[in-house]
């Protein structure tokens, strides 16, 4: 359990600084995707994108300056597709729209993509105020009624060692050593007992339509997009992001995790899906079309960087820091070195179960890579 918590503690650690923190992996989109609003009006709360689907934008008072939230009509009810965090802004916002833009509807539901703050923060206040239900893949509400109850005072042993054996710095090792953890209750509501469990391949009925849900991995464990074939839409959540690429880490309780190779794998079934065209609405940035060829982009991306890392390691052993200028083309901060590192792990891993390169743990603790021979 401990194990557990660790693992996703550090994941939350990380998510406020993955979109608009120093670090992203910014991939160029021109001409490939169109992108049928500039902006968010600012003087709308809600924008109706096609009949009966709304976005909401909700500003962060986070390093992450905004999540995407969307509202379904469901008959005379409505489904709320995640919250944002738990912040009073973010509530105020909610009663605005509800009382404003939807009086006298009934919230029916909560959908929840994955289980970052950002995306489910208000779940318990949604349940409580207004008896909504809660939908979502079950490791996400797992991990996130698990998380809401654990708190962390100290870095962890396994943190320490986690980020020794990776080659960070001595100084920057002895000076994160003394910092406070991110605790998930900071920007969670409490989250509620009980759910109702959406599982892969599922559809699900809201309105006159149905939604086709597909697991997505690689960024969050059982993330679900949503695709609806007769409004042409597809709720990707934050497995596909236009602008920059979600992001894919390996954590100290799980340091032989595979996110590349799963968001690979989940790359490759979207491609699968007939989308003619469709509007995606993504967790962060704008609305767009072109979800093949994005799709299709971070293919080629992760695709070219693992290619460079090949190309660094086949001149000798490396620890995984040294692996940053061929991965991300630029130098590191400090400030973005924990996210750089577990997505610089993550491309490590895909290569070893790969049988690529191999690796050999020093005396000292640190692990080396370096191509296969044979």
């Amino acid at each position: 359990m401990l194990a557990l918590k660790l693992l996703y503690l550090a994941k939350v650690q990380i998510i406020f600084l993955e979109l608009q923190g120093s670090f992203q992996t910014r991939i160029d989109m021109k001409p490939l995707i169109k992108f049928p609003y500039e902006s968010f009006p600012t003087d709308r709360l809600v924008l109706e994108l096609v009949p009966g689907v709304y976005w909401v934008r909700l500003n962060l008072s986070t390093v992450v300056s905004h999540v995407n939230a969307y509202i379904i009509r469901d008959g005379d009810d409505i489904t709320i597709v995640d919250t944002g965090i738990a912040n009073n802004y973010c509530k105020k916002i909610w009663e605005k729209i509800l009382l404003n833009e939807f009086k006298d509807v009934r919230v029916k539901r909560l959908i929840i993509t994955h289980h970052h703050p950002d995306h489910l923060g208000l779940l318990g206040w949604f349940h409580k105020k207004f008896q909504a239900e809660i939908w979502s893949s079950r490791v996400t509400w797992l991990t996130a009624r698990m998380l809401t109850l654990d708190f962390q005072k100290t870095v962890s042993k396994e943190t320490l060692s986690f980020w020794h054996a990776s080659g960070m710095p001595d100084d920057l090792l002895s000076r994160r050593r003394n910092d406070t953890p991110f605790n998930f209750s900071d920007y969670v509501d409490p989250i509620p007992l009980g759910y109702r469990r959406i599982t892969d391949k599922e559809k699900i009925s809201i309105g006159d339509n149905f939604w086709h849900v597909n697991f997505g991995y690689g960024h969050a464990p059982e993330h679900i997009t949503m695709h609806c074939p007769d409004l042409n839409v597809f709720i990707v959540g934050d497995q596909i992001l236009p602008g920059i690429s979600p992001n894919l880490s390996v954590y100290p309780t799980e340091p032989e995790a595979n996110p590349v190779g799963e968001f690979i794998q989940t790359c490759e079934k979207l491609l699968r899906v007939e989308d003619r065209d469709c509007l995606v609405l993504p967790g962060h940035n704008l609305p767009f079309r072109g979800l093949r060829l994005r799709t299709q982009q971070l293919l080629k991306h992760h695709l070219e960087a693992l290619s460079r890392v090949k190309k660094f390691l086949s001149q000798g052993p490396r620890l995984a820091v040294e692996i940053f200028i061929p991965l991300y083309m630029r130098e590191i901060k400090d400030s973005e070195f924990s996210l750089a590192l577990g997505e610089a792990i993550g491309h490590l891993n895909y290569l070893w179960y790969q049988n690529i390169i191999s690796r050999e743990i020093a005396k000292d603790g640190k692990i080396y890579y370096e191509i296969n021979k044979n």
